[in-house]
């Protein structure tokens, strides 16, 4: 038995249930910074460069310890290597802390840069193994992974709005 309010109500529920994803996509609040490609770009170069780096000049040990293949010493193109590391970690650091809500990223960041320090002091002493690259390595994922979350969130909100706008 249908009474003459239902007739009411149930349009009224559909146009309510059709506008609230254009109201949470509109009014959607973010908790970290935006996406920003210029720093993605520059983190997953300085990974690349540093990687590459790491393997060229760090000891291989094998399962049991024993090392295999003696890492380079330090020199100057290591000297240049940690000196350019450090001005990119820079760079990136200048550049996020102009965005708001972005404590995480600035923080890793600055620890970058000392790792970069850590890690060079450590090589002046003898060569680069996986325990002395541990930290920058730790370092560099986690900026990576925040790199990752801000892209997910943007391509994510980005489609939100073109479903939202395209019915």
């Amino acid at each position: 038995m249908r009474t003459r309010n239902s007739v009411w109500i149930a349009p009224w529920t559909f146009s309510l249930l059709a506008l609230l994803p254009l109201f949470f996509a509109s009014c959607s609040v973010l908790f970290v910074s935006p996406y920003d490609e210029v720093t993605d770009r520059a983190a997953t170069e300085l990974v690349t460069k540093t990687e590459i780096f790491i393997v060229r000049y760090a000891a291989t040990t094998d399962e049991t310890g024993h090392t295999v293949r003696r890492g380079k010493p330090y020199d100057a193109e290591a000297a240049t290597f940690y000196t350019e590391a450090r001005g990119t970690a820079a760079g990136m650091l200048l550049r996020s802390e102009q965005e708001a809500k972005n404590e995480e990223e600035i923080q890793i960041l600055r620890n970058l840069s000392t790792r970069y320090d850590q890690l060079e002091a450590s090589h002046r002493l003898g060569s680069i193994t996986k325990t002395s690259a541990a930290g920058l390595h730790r370092t560099l994922r986690a900026l990576v992974q925040v790199q990752l979350t801000k892209k997910h969130i943007a391509t994510s909100k980005e489609a939100t709005s073109a479903s939202a706008s395209n019915p």
